[in-house]
């Protein structure tokens, strides 16, 4: 498979991305929290007769080089412009994993005449996450959080008691532990986690929006995600009848062989 590296130059930052694959159609892949552009690969691979697809680096992910404060929707959506410019389509697929499906739903919102099809994966954005909003958008919270990451040792015992109290599950609690204690995972979300914190995303306009433009969206979730449960994405799919969810017996990291047999049937 063809794999081309390169980067879009967008104001003063640098957005990496990967062309894989060397089909006629367009698809557009954003990665989740911790992952990069190469993510996608199996899936291009499958797909590099039918589609050529462009992955995104998000800032603080990969390459990408990233010196504005924010990740904000109007950045996004130049950066996508930019790409379907530069192909020279009028529509395209998009695809979005964990945190890029938070990205994806924004740019439902804002363009959706440009979306053939909308492959979300265990997306980010269905709802509302109480811990995130605190930790970036409340001042008290965004003084905690970066206490926690400063110094986390002092702070796990909290997080033990909130497990304890039954305040947050096993898998939240493992979640939690797990970016805590390890200080590579912990700083990226130190910056990650502020930086996007204005991708808030309207899921009654990205509805809205879908069911306007009849968006042919799929979404394909885990029944061991604890993180974003199976429910979210049936309370989204409700009342679109160009939605469909798939539930698939796993966890949350759906990028696999078993996904891309799920996907051959609607790409």
């Amino acid at each position: 498979m063809q794999i081309q590296p390169g980067f879009i130059n967008y104001e003063d930052s640098r957005i990496h991305i990967l062309k894989m694959g060397s089909g006629p159609k367009l698809l557009i892949a954003i990665h989740g929290f911790g992952n990069d552009a190469g993510i996608f690969r199996s899936v291009a691979e499958a797909f590099q007769e039918a589609y050529t697809m462009v992955s995104i680096d998000l800032p603080g992910h990969g390459k990408t080089v990233w010196n504005k404060t924010y990740f904000e929707k109007q950045d996004l959506m130049a950066i996508i412009q930019g790409i379907k410019m530069e192909f020279g389509v009028d529509m395209f697929t998009l695809m979005g994993f964990s945190l890029g499906g938070r990205a994806c739903l924004s740019i439902v919102e804002l363009q959706p005449n440009w979306i053939d099809k909308l492959i979300l994966l265990a997306p980010d954005g269905l709802k509302k996450n109480f811990w995130y909003n605190a930790a970036t958008r409340n001042v008290f919270g965004k003084i905690i959080f970066k206490k926690m990451m400063q110094d986390p040792d002092a702070w796990l015992h909290y997080v033990d008691k909130l497990k304890q109290w039954n305040i947050i599950d096993a898998s939240r609690f493992k979640f939690a532990k797990a970016h805590l204690t390890n200080e590579d995972i912990r700083h990226q979300l130190s910056y990650v986690w502020p930086v996007t914190s204005k991708l808030i995303v309207s899921t009654i306009l990205a509805k809205w929006h879908i069911r306007k433009y009849k968006i042919e969206t799929h979404l394909y979730m885990g029944n061991h995600d604890r993180i974003f449960p199976p429910r979210q994405g049936q309370q989204f799919v409700k009342g679109l009848k160009t939605a469909s969810l798939h539930v698939l017996d796993q966890g949350h990291n759906l990028i696999n062989e078993r996904l891309i047999q799920e996907l051959k049937t609607v790409l």
